[in-house]
């Protein structure tokens, strides 16, 4: 699925947060380095220093591009394979076999990829800690790489071959089991943290329809009623001065102003009520066929109009007239959408997908914004300017008064389409 803005923003504070955090981790382990290294403790410590030089010097460049949001997923791989690098590393220079302290280290890797990315991550890193950690023993068992001796057990451990493959064993399934686990419980927390904020936007959007309608039904009933008034007004006067060419043209003026009106309250009290369906089995290509021909043909010059209808669509119970309501809409926004581009295609499709009848109608238009997206089914939004905003809004009530499913799709650029499912 196509990773959304939000969720490239979520993850760049993430990489921020784990960048910040190795500063501060490496920062101090070099400090302590450096320290070990003027009192002249180890052997070892100018080797921890050099590590935590380099790894620092590498998170100032992760944190450039992620500052401007470029290679976010590309740089957490690579800074958590270098990490892991750094830290096989330390392994040898900790006394390879007998270090207890940093093979754990692997561990917390494994963890912030399972975390971080995903589980699929956490098993990538896993099987490049357990090849790292595998291919050093190996080079010290083999004296390849020779081992750093440990003070109070030296190098002993590396003469028992047996104790070397069971180390090895046991520490790759160690590796593996804590990022299949975590991965597992990282995933599912994810998938319950995104269902509780989808189900809480979804009870906002039904209380935000829920009061728009009621504002919208009580301020139709206000304004409808002083409007039949005058409507019967311009009609009596019609009738008293029929000779009056002046008077004419303004009652008539005045009349398709006031006819807007009435238009326009008409779909205010159609969006307040819930949609009342008159079911029956409709063929829903025959009504995408009508909502096509009912269409202003001035609307559709200049469009070329291609259909693919699945020939498994079943008949469907469902309110023809409600429907054919909702194509209407959807194909008349296409086509306004087309109005300043050179290729003007619509594509009117319909495939059965399961307990689904899934149609989709697109265009070739520009496309709109992602942050207008979200917005397009709220009552009263538009992005055109002599639209009441409540068309989209109204298609929506339908569908789902049919429990049936209704969404855009757009990117800038490269059109809207507009996606219907209607059980079978």
């Amino acid at each position: 699925n196509k990773e959304t803005l939000e969720e490239k923003k979520e993850f760049a504070i993430k990489m921020k947060w784990l960048i910040i955090a190795r500063f501060i981790i490496y920062g101090l382990a070099g400090i302590i380095a450096y320290f070990q290294m003027t009192r002249g403790n180890t052997p070892s410590t100018a080797g921890f220093l050099y590590i935590n030089l380099i790894i620092y010097s590498l998170n100032i460049i992760y944190f450039i591009f992620v500052r401007k949001g470029m290679y976010l997923y590309t740089i957490a791989y690579v800074s958590l394979i270098a990490d892991l690098l750094a830290m096989t590393w330390a392994v040898h220079l900790n006394g390879g076999l007998a270090g207890v302290i940093f093979p754990l280290n692997y561990i917390a890797v494994i963890l912030i990829a399972s975390i971080l990315i995903s589980q699929r991550a956490g098993v990538i890193l896993t099987t490049v800690a357990g090849i790292l950690f595998s291919l050093l023993i190996s080079l010290e068992y083999l004296n390849i790489l020779p081992p750093v001796p440990l003070i109070g057990i030296g190098t002993v451990l590396y003469h028992r071959k047996g104790y070397v493959v069971a180390v090895l064993d046991s520490k790759v399934i160690c590796f593996y089991g804590v990022a299949i686990r975590r991965g597992y419980l990282s995933d599912r927390i994810k998938r319950q943290t995104k269902e509780i904020y989808e189900k809480g936007e979804q009870l906002i959007h039904v209380e935000r329809m829920a009061m728009a309608a009621k504002i919208a039904g009580e301020s139709a009933h206000e304004i409808k009623n002083p409007l039949s008034v005058i409507k019967f007004g311009l009609y009596y006067l019609g009738r008293i001065l029929p000779e009056n060419e002046e008077a004419q043209k303004t009652i008539s003026s005045m009349d398709k102003a006031t006819e807007r009106a009435v238009s326009y309250i008409d779909i205010l009290l159609s969006f307040s009520r819930s949609p009342v369906l008159m079911l029956k089995m409709i063929d829903v290509h025959k009504v995408i066929e009508e909502s096509i021909n009912e269409l202003s043909q001035e609307l559709l010059v200049g469009i070329e109009i291609k259909k693919d209808f699945a020939s498994d669509v079943p008949l469907l119970k469902a309110d023809q007239d409600k429907l054919k309501q909702v194509f209407a809409n959807l194909i008349k926004n296409a086509a306004e959408a087309m109005g300043e581009v050179e290729s003007r295609e619509l594509r009117v499709e319909s495939r059965r997908e399961g307990e689904f009848v899934k149609i989709s109608i697109s265009d070739t238009g520009r496309g709109i914004p992602e942050e207008d997206l979200k917005r397009i089914f709220d009552p009263f939004f538009t992005t055109k300017g002599k639209s009441t905003g409540l068309g989209l809004a109204i298609c929506q009530r339908i569908i789902e008064a049919h429990k049936g499913e209704i969404e855009g799709i757009s990117e800038m650029g490269k059109g809207m389409t507009f996606v219907v499912k209607l059980s079978v």
